[in-house]
């Protein structure tokens, strides 16, 4: 803990403590090394007091780290300024983990591990947690997570000797991010974006079940019409958690893709004047509005549209959860060629050529690709 001297030091931490030189203003580090019989000194880059207190007790506490500490030894203070130092700042949510650790150091302030871990006292901090920072149920259970996070980090650092069990509060449950449609929705959906680039939006996210994102950014280019793929991850894209697979191309878009790489092959699916299209939120609010459509309609809602639609068809779970992308497969050499498996999403593409055929249908066409193209 710091020792005060009121003679010659003017503050102290451990063995060091604060000095000044005869020719600087600012404070330095000082201690006395042994070795050499000599007092040493840094300089602290500060020759204001208070704050040449604060980095020389930081300091102490990043470079004195103990081992195996017994939770109610240690301050719960030290214990995250090692972490952010250390590793929360080099995060790309290091502003998130500094905003949410001094939420920690504003409740229990000078308390120790053990003490800030008590069953009643996490409870109370959960309340002001909500209460006086405003935090939503998720937001509290983020703040939760990130402390728990920073003492995990020191326990396997090996400078706790234990981790107290830190209680989460349970996630709330999210709100569908868009209803499911009806044939006849969709079909009055596509009526009013006819000859608009979110017509192809909504005809290739219900061809493929892909996310908005996917759709947007995809290039001619990854369409196999002769294999009747579509490649969703784009060569040289990294595969993150919302994994986009290869999917079987529908017979009901496949003229109107054949056509459109014959004129260009390179440019994308979604386009404005050659150009790629990197949002249709307000086209889609203004079609969204005209159709009247009741409840969550959102782009997203083509998605859980064909999930629906494909186990209403009794297609196998492991198929809708691959056409998906929810499983992440391994790169083997049989997960890259199993797309040109004859039997690979067999009856999901089925499916969704028959959920096509009966749109199509209500726009009194004989294909989802001959509407496409007698709307250019």
């Amino acid at each position: 803990m710091p020792r005060y001297n009121n003679q010659d030091r003017a503050f102290q931490v451990g063995d060091y403590w604060l000095s000044k030189q005869s020719r600087s203003d600012a404070w330095c580090r000082t201690w006395f090394d042994t070795k050499t019989r000599q007092t040493k000194r840094v300089s602290l880059r500060t020759a204001d007091f208070d704050e040449a207190k604060q980095r020389l007790t930081d300091w102490f506490i990043l470079s004195h780290t103990k081992q195996e500490e017994k939770p109610e030894d240690v301050a719960l203070a030290e214990v995250f300024a090692r972490f952010y130092e250390q590793h929360g700042k080099h995060l790309k949510s290091a502003a998130d983990v500094n905003r949410t650790l001094r939420y920690w150091l504003e409740f229990y302030k000078d308390a120790s591990v053990m003490e800030a871990t008590k069953q009643d006292v996490q409870s109370n901090f959960r309340q002001w947690l909500a209460d006086h920072k405003g935090l939503s149920v998720a937001s509290v259970r983020k703040s939760l997570i990130i402390g728990k996070s920073a003492l995990n980090w020191a326990w396997k650092r090996g400078e706790l000797a234990q981790i107290p069990h830190i209680p989460l509060v349970k996630p709330p449950t999210p709100e569908p991010k868009g209803r499911p449609l009806e044939v006849s929705e969709v079909a009055q959906l596509l009526e009013l974006t006819k000859g608009h680039h979110v017509s192809i939006l909504i005809s290739f996210m219900l061809g493929t079940a892909a996310r908005t994102s996917a759709i947007l950014e995809l290039n001619l280019a990854q369409i196999d019409v002769d294999n009747r793929l579509v490649h969703l991850n784009p060569e040289g894209r990294v595969q993150t958690k919302k994994y986009r697979p290869t999917v079987k191309l529908p017979e009901q878009l496949v003229d109107y893709a054949a056509e459109r790489k014959a004129c260009d092959a390179s440019e994308p699916l979604i386009c404005y004047r050659g150009n790629g299209v990197n949002s249709v939120k307000t086209a889609w609010n203004r079609f969204r509005a005209k159709s009247g459509l009741e409840g969550n309609v959102q782009t997203y809602s083509f998605r859980h549209t064909m999930a629906r639609w494909l186990r209403m068809k009794s297609v196998p779970a492991w198929e809708v959860a691959a056409q998906l992308g929810h499983k992440t497969p391994d790169y083997t050499t049989t997960e890259i060629y199993a797309p040109y498996d004859p039997a690979h999403l067999s009856k999901a593409v089925i499916a969704i050529d028959d959920f096509l055929g009966q749109v199509a249908c209500e726009l009194r066409v004989k294909s989802m690709s001959e509407f496409l193209l007698n709307s250019r």
